[in-house]
């Protein structure tokens, strides 16, 4: 059979040889500008050769690398097809047509990639950001023109579509924010609470360097049912505000411990008292039923 002729096997051997060797090529071409690209960048960036951070230097990196690995997949496909004997020309030529076919199932694709160069143009956040977007919260540990990946505090990895991105909320710009409340209770001298208060904040500021500002006592900022409440606030470096949140309340309520302080929590006061029985006509008084009521209060 023709088939299965030496020079046809020949030949489709060749084809395949040369196949390979494209997709070996693209996968170094894509290793070596991964390569070039950080060396570009980082090495820049620590020398300060440009005026960037590192996470905007990650975030850059990360998107020419997808991109190259976008651009070296269409030329390599396209060889592909061209070693098959496939007239890749006549598919480009074709494709306006193709697209006007698949048109309105690619929207979500185009959408994806505008969204996410304007959010890389506008720096909405980088690589390392800790963001809220379209639900999700998390650390931004990769951008690209078409996804954005997060990973959770349990370590979950989240891949969200940019074109799904309507609203983001960075914590990772200007610092962030700590807010303790403290209840003290109705009996206990304020004045003397906010001044303890005080001086655990001041000693806190000295010995943890992440705080920025603060922390302070900002006052009374409640009466509750069974207690006032003060609020202590500080500011800190980025996504370190619950280290700082923890460490004040076991500070604070050590505090008020050693100087007698009492913190409020619910308590409940039962009370039994005897009604004459008046309803058989006279009668001793002490010998009505004896009936026991309850009551809770709070203090």
């Amino acid at each position: 059979m023709a088939l299965f002729d030496k020079p046809v096997l020949m030949s489709a051997g060749s084809v395949f040889a040369k196949i390979a060797a494209v997709i070996v090529l693209s996968l170094v071409a894509v290793r070596a500008g991964d390569s070039l690209i950080d060396r570009v960048f980082f090495k820049s960036w620590k020398a300060k050769t440009w005026k960037t951070d590192e996470a905007r230097a990650r975030t850059l990196s990360g998107l020419l690398k997808s991109t190259l690995r976008y651009t070296v997949g269409v030329v390599s496909f396209l060889t592909v097809l061209d070693l098959l004997g496939i007239d890749t020309r006549a598919l480009l030529g074709g494709a306006a047509i193709l697209g006007l076919a698949v048109g309105f199932g690619a929207q979500n694709l185009v959408r994806d990639i505008i969204t996410g160069f304007f959010i890389i143009y506008e720096r909405q956040y980088d690589v390392g950001d800790y963001v809220t977007i379209a639900g999700v919260s998390g650390i931004v540990e990769e951008m690209g023109l078409r996804t954005t990946t997060l990973r959770d505090w349990s370590g979950d990895v989240h891949i969200v579509p940019n074109g799904l991105i309507e609203k983001t909320t960075n914590s990772s710009r200007a610092g962030s924010r700590a807010l303790v409340e403290v209840s003290i209770a109705y009996e206990e001298d304020i004045r003397r609470a906010i001044s303890v208060l005080q001086e655990v904040c001041d000693q806190v500021a000295k010995e943890m360097p992440v705080i920025l500002e603060g922390p302070r006592v900002l006052g009374v900022t409640k009466l509750g049912d069974s207690g006032i409440t003060i609020s202590v606030w500080a500011k800190t470096k980025p996504l370190e505000q619950w280290a700082v949140e923890r460490e004040l309340r076991l500070r604070l309520k050590e505090a008020l411990d050693e100087e007698g302080i009492e913190i409020p929590y619910p308590r409940m006061v039962v009370i039994r008292r005897k009604e004459e029985n008046i309803a058989g006509g006279g009668g001793d008084p002490g010998s009505g039923p004896e009936i026991s009521g309850s009551r809770t209060s709070e203090y």
